[in-house]
């Protein structure tokens, strides 16, 4: 019953810090879960990345289901799962109403800004880390500089799976 316990808490904690969602929970993700408990290594936490990023819902919601049962099963899971998700629709429960009067505030719109501003260190930081996982040589960089390229060139037109796929084929061929 421990471990459920010290799921729910960690998981909670990086629901409650996940605002913009998304890459921004990597880092968090990271920390609380790599660095902090020893739960999953690097490697592992780029396989859940890499599976989060294939299967349909949020990274946080895989990694939180993922963890919780290798750890406790489908209770951990169950738990954990809840846990990531618990404090946002708190949140959105209680600030709703809040942010719908107050939304036009200069004020609120300065602090939504540096908000942003912050979400975009996480995504720096989880591109940074993520990617130190996954490029091992130069030809991974080159495969991922070439996979940037394309999306920046072909912004709007390219669709993502492409690129993910051409990057699957390019491993099978070069790797």
């Amino acid at each position: 019953m421990q471990m459920v316990t010290r799921l729910f808490v960690s998981f909670a904690l990086i629901g409650l810090a996940a605002y913009g969602g998304g890459l921004v929970t990597i880092p968090l993700i990271q920390h609380e879960i790599v660095d902090n408990r020893n739960w999953l290594n690097l490697a592992e936490m780029a396989q859940i990345v890499a599976i989060a990023q294939m299967t349909p819902g949020p990274i946080a919601i895989n990694a939180a289901t993922f963890t919780g049962f290798r750890l406790a099963g489908v209770v951990g899971a169950a738990v954990a799962t809840l846990a990531v998700v618990l404090p946002s629709i708190s949140v959105l429960g209680l600030l709703t109403p809040l942010l719908e009067r107050a939304g036009q505030s200069r004020h609120v719109q300065k602090l939504r800004q540096g908000i942003q501003i912050g979400v975009l260190s996480l995504i720096l930081f989880a591109v940074w880390s993520y990617g130190r996982g996954v490029i091992a040589a130069w030809p991974d960089m080159l495969l991922a500089g070439a996979s940037f390229l394309f999306l920046v060139l072909f912004e709007a037109r390219l669709h993502p799976i492409v690129v993910i796929l051409a990057g699957g084929v390019v491993g099978l061929v070069v790797f």
